[in-house]
């Protein structure tokens, strides 16, 4: 249906340009033009002003909206009717919600062919946007000499939010819309549009547009420099960044405050994480809920946050406030106030991925080894052992790994726990001569690269991304949904486009993706504290996704949503396309995803012991 309307849509702009230029509109719209029928325009005006401004405002619209030529001419016709200030204001406000409109066209029709013809370079488009946009496009349209239709295309096809695109293209388009609108009002004397913007008055705009841009560079380097708060250490997914990893010897109080006051002094009151948040939209801004913590009060129910980092990654001030709800989760386990009866199942899990049943680590000699997490092989055995395969290809002594590396536990704020049994497990790879771990969960990423020590992590599908990186033939479309762990990743976002283009799967963005993309529901266990907050992230999510096959690389995400509409794991795209495009690829469900681990287990313990024959013999 969609793509009905889609085509729709796209033959009545086909029409509107065709009857444009067919009836010969575009020859009334250039400067010789509304200079000799100055006169008229006038007269119209002041017999009619009402009908004559909604005359001009939807023929002004019309002509941004569709990228036709004629829009600096009309803002001198709206100098020339009415006046600079009246004209300055019209003009202001409809070429921006024309270059908005025009900047959704290029989103709706060309976004998803470019981002699937070149995901990498969509990826680092969008990053740099995320960090950079609003400076850069405030920059652009402040220098005239840079086609104005264009901006809106090239912006079209980038992950900036409309609000964001709407408010700095009008403040960055004012001081030029002034220029015009003023000229016009002194039509009659103008011999040509192009003495309006001599080349000392350009160059002034120029160096007016960049200054935005390099003082932002300079700050920067002040902050890094003098150890500002944005020099601080890579953001860590699931934690806003590693402020919440405790001090050394450091109590859960002396944490859960140190926390409070960060976010309690940071916290401008903006309300944009709120905005974002049906749990802070619950219990306030991050700021009030620390204040109330640090007086004592019970300020929110730290479970009911899915820890996403959603808060951080849209905070202006850079804080980290799931930092904060991390830390009152560990508190209230330290002064034993949290119920983890109602966790039982996580615990249980986590507790039978870890022991000596389910658990397997292959001989010594493997310096890298896959850590495909408890999820993935339990769920999708096959595919798994593909991954394993595939791997290979690359480093054929790469080993197996088979444990739980403790998230549930480190997430609802058992740290002591946590940090016991995850050592646990950094001991015995050190000692198998282990020095780097190849991923294949985006919660074992987190947790490796945060506590992991001097092992490196790499998730498998930067590894595998690197192996097949030519895109192959367009066969259909997906939407990805990129688990809030790796929120701050650009590098295995970009990674997981990149595979899905060599299988030929074009990828139609969600409306909160890379950095800005939202928690499936499952983050936190908050299903077993809050079940209809998690399903409300699931069915948003759901929503996002506009019927489209949801694709993603986190095998716990794919089982959540997998409740709520189609989902596919990445692996089931890579090594099963057509079952999974068709959707008749089946995860297991417990009690099979036990059977599945341990058949696993056995299959690896017979190829490596028959390798180690192998070299004895």
């Amino acid at each position: 249906m969609r793509d009905w309307k889609l085509a729709a849509l796209g033959a009545a702009i086909l029409l509107a340009v065709g009857l444009f230029f067919g009836l010969g509109l575009h020859e009334h719209l250039t400067f010789e033009a509304i200079k000799t029928s100055q006169t008229r325009f006038q007269e119209l005006y002041h017999a009619s002003p009402l009908q004559v401004v909604a005359a001009f405002l939807a023929t002004y619209l019309l002509v941004v909206i569709l990228n036709l030529p004629g829009a600096a001419v009309l803002g001198l016709l709206a100098g020339a009717m009415f006046g600079t200030m009246t004209g300055t204001v019209l003009v202001s406000f409809a070429s921006s919600t024309g270059a908005t409109l025009a900047c959704l066209l290029s989103r709706l029709f060309l976004r998803d062919w470019v981002r699937g013809r070149f995901p990498q370079a969509a990826a680092k488009v969008d990053h740099g946007i995320e960090s950079e946009g609003a400076f850069y496009l405030f920059s652009l349209r402040l220098i005239p000499a840079i086609p104005f239709f264009m901006i809106n295309l090239v912006m079209g096809l980038t992950a900036m939010p409309l609000r964001t695109f709407y408010w700095v293209s009008q403040v960055g388009m004012l001081p030029g819309t002034f220029v015009y609108v003023h000229a016009g009002s002194e039509l009659g004397r103008l011999s040509s549009a192009a003495g309006i913007l001599s080349p000392r008055l350009l160059a002034a705009f120029a160096l007016l547009g960049l200054f935005p841009l390099a003082a932002r560079k300079v700050l920067a380097l002040y902050r890094t420099r003098s150890g500002g708060r944005d020099a601080g250490p890579k953001p860590v997914a699931g934690e806003a960044n590693l402020e919440a990893s405790p001090v050394p010897h450091e109590s859960a109080a002396a944490a859960l405050a140190r926390q409070a006051g960060h976010v309690g002094e940071g916290c401008t009151q903006c309300k944009a994480c709120v905005r974002q948040c049906a749990f802070l939209a619950r219990y306030g801004t991050p700021g009030q809920i620390a204040l109330a913590t640090l007086s004592g009060q019970d300020g929110a129910d730290p479970y009911a946050c899915s820890l996403c980092g959603l808060c951080g990654a849209v905070c202006p001030e850079k804080l980290s406030p799931a930092a904060l709800f991390l830390a009152m989760r560990r508190h209230s386990v330290d002064r034993g106030q949290t119920d983890l009866a109602r966790y039982a199942a996580i615990t249980a899990y986590e507790r039978r991925g870890h022991s000596a049943l389910f658990s397997w680590y292959p001989p010594g000699g493997c310096r890298k080894v896959f850590f495909p997490g408890c999820t993935l092989p339990g769920t999708r055995p096959q595919i798994t052992w593909r991954f394993f395969q595939a791997l290979r290809q690359d480093i054929p002594d790469l080993g197996v790994v088979l444990d739980c590396c403790h998230k549930p536990s480190h997430d609802l704020g058992r740290q002591d726990y946590f940090l016991e049994r995850f050592g646990a497990i950094t001991r015995r790879l050190a000692g198998l001569g282990v020095e780097e771990v190849l991923v294949a969960c985006p919660n074992c990423y987190k947790i490796f690269a945060a506590y992991g020590g001097p092992l490196k992590v790499t998730t498998i599908y930067e590894a595998l991304a690197r192996i097949e990186a030519d895109p192959g033939p367009g066969t259909c479309r997906v939407t990805v949904h990129d688990p809030c762990p790796l929120r701050h990743e650009p590098g295995i976002q970009d990674a997981v486009r990149v595979l899905l283009a060599s299988r030929g799967v074009g990828v139609r963005e969600m409306q909160n993706a890379g950095r800005s993309t939202l928690c499936c529901g499952e983050g936190g266990s908050v299903g077993f504290h809050n079940p209809a907050l998690a399903k409300a992230w699931g069915e948003k999510r759901k929503g996002q996704a506009r019927g489209d096959c949801i694709v993603t690389y986190c095998a716990g995400c794919a089982e959540f949503l997998g409740r709520l509409t189609r989902v596919s794991h990445l692996g089931e795209i890579l090594f099963e396309p057509e079952k999974a495009l068709a959707g008749k690829c089946r995860a297991a469900k417990a009690p099979v995803t036990y059977l599945h681990r341990l058949l696993l287990k056995r299959r690896l313990e017979k190829l490596f012991r028959s390798a180690q024959q192998g070299k004895k013999g």
